[in-house]
C-alpha cells in the first residue's frame, strides 16, 4: 500500500485541530485485557508490571499517553485495588479529546485529563509510561518520546506501538 505524504508537515497547532486526532473512535474501547487490549498491544501486563514493582507499602504511578476514553486504566484501578490492598497505585491518563468513561464516577486512583501532550507537564516521576496507537496521531513523535521517558523514574518503563513508516525527516 502507498501513502501519499503531505507536501509539508502540520505544525502541532494545526494537527491538534485536525479531523485525525480528533478521531473519535481513537482508543476509545480499549481495555486492560482480551482482544483489543493494552495487554495485547503492549505485549505485557502494565498491572503485573507494576505489582513487580510494588514491594507492598510503596506507590506506584502510571502515565497513560493518548488514553482516549480511559476505559482500561478505570479497569486497572479496579483491579489494583482489589489484589493490593495495601499499596498505593496513582494512574494519569492523558488525551486530547475529552470523551472519558466513567468521568463522574472515576477510581479515586485515576485522574483523566484533556490536554494536548506536547503541553503536558507532569510534576511526579512514573513507573510506567504507554502510549497505545497515540504517537502516530502526533506531531514530532520523537520529542514526545524524549520528553516521555524525561518523566520516568530512573528504573522506569516507557512501552508505544511506533510504526517507523511515520517517521519522517523534514529538510529544509
Amino acid at each position: 500500500m502507498t501513502v501519499d505524504m503531505p507536501e509539508r508537515l502540520l505544525a502541532d497547532g494545526e494537527l491538534e485541530r485536525s479531523e485525525i486526532v480528533a478521531n473519535s473512535r481513537m482508543n476509545r474501547e480499549r481495555g486492560l485485557a482480551g482482544a483489543n487490549s493494552y495487554e495485547k498491544e503492549l505485549r505485557f501486563s502494565p498491572l503485573k508490571f507494576l505489582a513487580d514493582r510494588a514491594d507492598g507499602t510503596t506507590m506506584v504511578r502510571w502515565l497513560d499517553l493518548c488514553c482516549g476514553s480511559g476505559r482500561a486504566l478505570v479497569e486497572a484501578a479496579n483491579q489494583w485495588e482489589q489484589s493490593h490492598p495495601l499499596c498505593g497505585i496513582e494512574i494519569v491518563g492523558v488525551d486530547l479529546d475529552a470523551m472519558f468513561a466513567s468521568a463522574g464516577s472515576l477510581p479515586k486512583a485515576v485522574r483523566l485529563v484533556a490536554s494536548w501532550v506536547h503541553a503536558l507537564e507532569p510534576h511526579r516521576a512514573f513507573d510506567l509510561i504507554t502510549c497505545v496507537h497515540g504517537l502516530h496521531y502526533l506531531g514530532d513523535k520523537l520529542q514526545v518520546i524524549a520528553r516521555a521517558v524525561s518523566w520516568l523514574n530512573d528504573d522506569g518503563l516507557f512501552a508505544a506501538n511506533l510504526d517507523l513508516d511515520n517517521l519522517r525527516l523534514e529538510t529544509a
